[in-house]
Order: structure tokens, then sequence, then C-alpha cells
């Protein structure tokens, strides 16, 4: 079967690792692979690494322009008019849009498209939530299926009318990974004490990860607790994140290491992992703490309960609020046989319900 998988941006963030599982999990199915896609980020090089075939498009880029957006649609319809595909899958609102409608007037058989979280979620004026959903469910009824990562994003858009038998709830799936052991972690991230308290956090610097509530825990907990707080990942508010550490008086508490690749091999140097979202689909860095066997304190927004059982498998706390999140750090400070307990469950919990296996057989069904 001939499937091109299609997503807007090509550096290496949770959609563009979903592709890249599918789209190298497909070939080895023995599939005819290619991804279609904006740029030549690190997404693009890792698929020719697995020799899996790319098809870049320079004008398709993530911030709206009509005459990029003319052209982008027509690369599409072209590209599938010429390479016929069984299937098309899209990632990403723009591909989604794009994508669908050229999919659907070249002729493609199966159009698939994924949700990874709803650009109307974030924070922005009730006019443009109006109009993304608008966009949203144009997209998904030129879709043949929609696929949603968590049932949580399902249930968001569930009284979007004439949709609805177009949904399909398939989580995402992570495979083992390599991990270095706990010291080397923390010599790999320059820090060379192994008896100090770590925590960490693996994640885009974006307003919507909650980072600004994890300094705001993080400043009343090192008042009493000798611990330091590693941020792995980069983004656009990584200056104002670190002013803001400088206003708490943290700064020699926080470690901003910036983006590094294949980020998740030290994760074995936290002792807590945090993940304080405002809002979330299924994020693959809890998924990669389970493999970790990482105690974990996250937000209870979308997605993560369907991963995380509140007191069995990690912490839930409330969003935007950092005076739980604090107290919850001291309990998990103080207590080194529930963090073992919890990273422990985890880890099961990720083995047994969300593996890559699982995620693609239930994908590959629907083609």
């Amino acid at each position: 079967m001939k499937i091109i998988y299609g997503i807007t941006k090509s550096n290496f963030g949770g959609a563009q690792r979903y592709v890249f599982d599918l789209a190298t999990e497909a070939k080895k199915a023995g599939h005819d692979v290619a991804v279609l896609c904006g740029g030549e980020g690190s997404l693009v090089r890792k698929l020719e690494e697995e020799k899996v075939r790319v098809i870049t498009m320079p004008h398709l880029k993530r911030d709206i322009s009509i005459i990029d957006e003319f052209k982008s649609f027509y690369f599409i319809f072209q590209t599938l008019r010429k390479e016929r595909p069984a299937v098309f899958h899209t990632n990403s609102s723009k591909m989604g849009g794009l994508g669908n409608l050229a999919a659907r007037l070249a002729g493609v058989k199966k159009i698939i498209f994924t949700s990874h979280g709803w650009e109307f979620n974030a924070p922005r004026p009730w006019w443009q939530k109006i109009l993304i959903m608008k966009f949203v469910w144009l997209t998904i009824a030129l879709s043949h299926k929609t696929i949603c990562v968590s049932k949580k994003t399902r249930e968001q858009i569930s009284w979007f009318p004439f949709i609805q038998g177009k949904l399909a709830v398939v989580h995402n799936g992570i495979a083992p990974f390599f991990l270095l052991p706990k010291e080397a972690a923390r010599r790999a991230l320059g820090i060379h004490d192994n008896e100090i308290l770590l925590a960490g956090t693996l994640s885009e610097l974006h307003p919507v990860k909650g980072l600004d509530i994890l300094l705001d825990a993080w400043g009343k907990f090192t008042k009493k607790n000798e611990a330091t707080l590693v941020m792995l990942g980069d983004g656009g508010i990584r200056e104002s994140l670190e002013d803001y550490a400088g206003e708490l008086d943290i700064a020699d508490r926080v470690i901003f290491k910036g983006y590094l690749d294949n980020a998740k091999q030290y994760l074995n140097a936290f002792d807590i992992f945090c993940l304080p979202s405002r809002s979330e689909a299924l994020p693959y860095t809890l998924l990669e703490a389970g493999i970790a066997s990482r105690p974990v304190i996250a937000s209870n927004v979308g997605g993560i309960p369907e991963i995380i059982e509140n007191g069995i498998s990690g912490a839930l706390v409330p969003p935007e609020d950092s005076e739980t999140l604090f107290s919850t750090l001291v309990l998990f400070a103080e207590d080194k046989i529930l963090r073992e307990r919890l990273g422990s469950a985890l880890r099961q919990t990720v083995e047994e319900s969300f593996s890559i296996e699982k995620m693609f057989a239930e994908t590959i069904s629907l083609y």
C-alpha cells in the first residue's frame, strides 16, 4: 500500500515524532511510504537516515501568507496527482486543511487526519476561536477518518455537527529507548552532584506548557530545599523565563539547557519530572518519562489523566496552581519510596497501554 504522510513543519516536536514513528513502522511493514513536509528541519534528516523518502515544500510554513498557501495547495495537489497514494495521512492544522482539500480534489481514496490538540484551546480572542473551530470542522469533514490522540481531544469536539462518525481515538505510542544511567546523565548535563535533588522537564518553551507556574512553585520550594531544576528544550519564551527566574531570585537554582538532540536519554538524571501544562492532547514527554520510570507531577488537563492515575502512577495537579504544585514537590522530595512506586507504576502503564506497536496496529486498521 502506498502511504503519504503530511505535516506542516519539519522540526522535531510531538506531531513530527508521531509522523516519524508511523512512517518508519509502515516502511518496516513493507508499505511504500513518503513524507510531505514544510522546510528541511531535523525531521527530514531523521527520516532520510531511516531510508524514508521525503518530499519537502519550501512554501509551507506555520505563519499565514495567502500567496504561500496557494503555492502550497497547488504543490500538494500536484504531488498527490503524480504519486497517487492509497492513503494520505495529514497532521497539524495547516497541512490538514490544505492537504485534505487537495486530496479530495486529487481523488485520493482514503484521507486520514490526526489532531494533536486543537488550536482553539490556546488563549486567544473569542472571534479567533470561532474561526478556528469552523476551520477544524471543515478539515474533519474533508477527511474520511480523523484520529484523536486522546478521549479528551475527541470530547472537545463532541458537539460538532455531522462529523461524529469520522472520529476515532488512537493513543500515542512509544518504543523503548536508550537511557543513560543517572550519574552519566547528570554529568552530560553539567551536573556533578549525584546527591542533590534534581527536578526536570522536557518541553518546548511555550506559554501553553505552564513553565512560569513551575518557576513560581520552584521559588517557594527552594527556600527550604537544596535542589536544582533543569529545563530541556527551547522556544520563544526562553528569555522571558530566564528573566522571571531572576526576578524570583532562583536563577542559580534553574538550568536552561536549550534544545538537545535525543534529550530523552537524559531523563534518568531527574528525581522528579514536571509537566504543568495549561493544555495538552496526549504528550509524548510523559510516555518518555514513563519508560524512564520517573515519578511525574503533571497538570490535570487534556489527555494527561488517560496516562496518569492520580496517586497510583503519578500526581495530577490543577493547572495554573503553583501552590498545589509546590506542596506536591515537597511531598515527592520527602518520600523516595513514593517516587519509586509511582515511577514503576507509570512504566508498567506505558508498556502495557501505550506501545508503538499498539498505536501502529490501530492506525493502520483505519487505512
